[in-house]
């Protein structure tokens, strides 16, 4: 397939058919500052801290001139880390600090670039070169596990078996541990502290995927630092200065690990008249299968796994979701839940006070389905609901994992704003910034993005469609999925999902005509009575935009709901899809599907299963120059 990279590793955005794989599963696979500087004797062109080596000095076009440090660096344990520094040339420090953290199976050169202009793409603006020409020092490491960092190169025949340096201790992957990974970039920014380059009260935080699910972390750890025990501490250099996160721009990232890999459907975020956020693992939700084989294939190739050890047993985890149902008879299943809500989602964490709270930027997928847009939504309705007027900001659009287009004029956009908010940030200032924008998705090239922007997330949307059919129809997880679900895998599957007009045998379909022309802004609502013929079953939700003079159809947005209870039991279920922004031309239609078996993207239930569909209601938030109001069709 055509490979135009958007970052290094498979937890990362990726373009139109850039997917990677190993094998058959590999393929899935993926003036800044206005603060007022401490003043203290510039830095010599050739000086190098931390015992990094001298790697070169760039003077990219348009920018000013940084020299590269680069060497391992033992972290807090001893662990070598394979880690680069880029620091501007003649410009007095202690400097602002920016932390870029790759995505999953990458490595620190997934935001290093010779040139402001990165990739044209999540590069764009958003790189080594591009923060050091601007006044920052930079900071891209390897994480704890993979590549040089204890993990495996074999590009270049390095493996940790082979290292005695990583031998006798954790270095392998934690998987984004707030005990191991989080406090690598704890560690290694206070010994930068410590080495007069870095502000302590001037670290920014960023990354994609893996990256961002660690700078969500960061966010909101309250700048303390959870240690192997479980104790915590406040953060501060190994010379005991405080240091202080000064902002946080996640991209296309996780809030909830668990749930992004696991999905029950009960996650709400409150709008469009969704029923309130329930337990995310009760009952334990449908793994994504395609995506969770190929994540695993990918860190067979780059990392380091440790099955010996039971809160970072990556091995036995993936076994005991592969193996599926019944998980509640696997005390292994319980133990991963535990692990990646307790330790990696910063949906669990408490939300911090306002005298602890860190500004955040977050970038996120509307047509990704690792981590949908939901992992933000959710988190942004936490946050201001306990904390009116919680210093957080969110960016919508086409961007992160397959199927997402990732288009350059999507990218710009977001990182221009991003630039923009965190020079106010750091410059003190109030953020001019909505503090939400949706960029909506369009198949079509030479994009316009156009956007929308609120000041809240349910102010995005002025009116609702509903859609309402009392029919009554079966769907079973006996089909054997065919070319459509195929056609909708999101490994081997990318960019916008067009097809002819068509279901696979045992999808239950409707097809509704919209009154008008208008775009969707948020997530469309399911409503349906269940009858459950078994005992546990999957309930996914696929919604496409039909163009009925073409014959085609074109997804817009899906999702999963585990359905449990007695057989013969009736119960209304409700199922929010992940959020989207769509535009839906006059004369198109929406065409739902509700299916007991979405193979290869949902992992196929053990149990057999039917589930009996009444009373089935739809609404769609959206947004329309004269708002319609509430409507009622078939």
């Amino acid at each position: 397939m055509p490979a135009a990279k958007v970052g290094g590793g498979m937890f990362r955005g990726q373009s139109r058919g850039s997917v990677r794989r190993a094998g058959a599963l590999l393929a899935a696979i993926l003036t800044m500052s206005g603060t007022a500087l401490v003043a203290t004797p510039a830095r010599a062109a050739d000086d190098c801290s931390l015992g990094l080596a001298t790697a070169g000095q760039v003077s990219p076009v348009g920018g000013g001139g940084y020299l590269v440090c680069s060497g391992r660096v033992a972290s807090f344990d001893g662990t070598p880390l394979d880690v680069d520094l880029s620091i501007p040339v003649n410009v007095p420090g202690p400097l602002p600090l920016m932390v870029m953290l790759h995505g999953w199976g990458g490595s620190k050169a997934d935001y290093e670039s010779t040139s402001l202009a990165g990739n044209g793409r999540n590069t764009w603006h958003w790189n080594n070169a591009w923060f050091a020409s601007h006044g920052f020092a930079v900071l891209n490491y390897t994480a704890r596990g993979f590549g040089r960092s204890c993990g495996q190169d074999p590009a270049h025949g390095y493996t940790y078996a082979a290292d005695p340096r990583c031998a006798g201790r954790a270095s392998w992957t934690h998987l984004s541990d707030r005990r191991w990974e989080i406090r690598d970039t704890q560690y290694l920014t206070g010994l930068l502290v410590d080495a007069a380059i870095a502000r302590p009260d001037q670290v920014v935080v960023t990354g994609g995927s893996y990256g961002g699910g660690q700078s969500w972390l960061l966010a909101m750890a309250q700048d303390r630092v959870l240690q192997p025990d479980g104790t915590t501490r406040s953060w501060s250099s190994p010379r005991g200065t405080p240091i202080r996160l000064a902002a946080a721009v996640p991209q296309y990232g996780w809030t909830d690990l668990a749930q992004a890999l696991i999905d029950n459907g009960r996650a709400a975020d409150g709008l469009s008249g969704t029923a309130a956020d329930l337990p995310h693992q009760d009952p334990v939700g449908v793994a994504k299968q395609s995506y969770v084989d190929g994540l695993y294939a990918a860190g067979q190739i780059t990392a380091q796994y440790a099955a010996h050890d039971p809160s970072a047993n990556l091995p036995g985890w993936f076994a005991a979701i592969t193996a599926g149902e019944p998980y509640q008879a696997n005390p292994l299943v319980a133990q991963a839940i535990a692990q990646l809500e307790q330790f990696r989602s910063a949906y669990a964490m408490p939300v911090p006070p306002a005298s602890a709270q860190v500004p955040v930027y977050a970038i996120q997928g509307l047509t990704d389905p690792l981590f949908p847009g939901i992992q933000a939504t959710q988190m942004l309705t936490r946050l201001q609901k306990a904390r009116p007027g919680y210093p957080v900001w969110a960016l919508f659009g086409d961007v992160g994992h397959s199927y997402a287009g990732n288009p350059p004029e999507v990218w710009q956009t977001a990182n221009d704003a991003a630039n923009r908010w965190l020079h106010e940030i750091l410059a003190g200032a109030e953020p001019t910034a909505p503090k939400v924008t949706l960029n909506p998705v369009q198949c079509a090239d030479n994009r316009d993005v156009s956007s929308y922007s609120a000041d809240r997330l349910a102010n995005l949307a002025n009116s609702v469609w509903t859609f309402r059919d009392d029919a009554r129809v079966t769907t079973a997880n006996t089909f054997v999925p065919g070319p459509e679900s195929a056609g909708l895998d999101p490994i081997l599957n990318s960019g916008c999902r067009t097809a002819a007009v068509g279901s696979d045998p045992g999808v239950a379909t409707w097809t509704f005509r919209p009154p008008t022309a208008g775009t969707l802004v948020g997530a469309p609502v399911v409503r349906v009575t269940a009858t459950l013929i078994g005992t546990d079953a999957e309930l996914a939700a696929r919604l496409f935009d039909v163009d009925p003079a073409a014959g085609t159809q074109t997804l817009i947005t899906r999702a999963v709901l585990r359905v449990t209870g007695s057989t013969g039991l009736a119960q209304e279920v409700t199922c929010q899809l992940w959020p989207t922004g769509w535009r839906l031309p006059i004369g198109h239609q929406l065409k739902l599907e509700l299916t007991a078996t979405d193979t290869p993207t949902w992992r196929a239930n053990n149990q057999p299963a039917a589930l009996a569909l009444s009373n089935l209601e739809v609404t769609v938030p959206l947004h329309a120059t004269t708002p319609s109001g509430p409507n009622s069709m078939r």
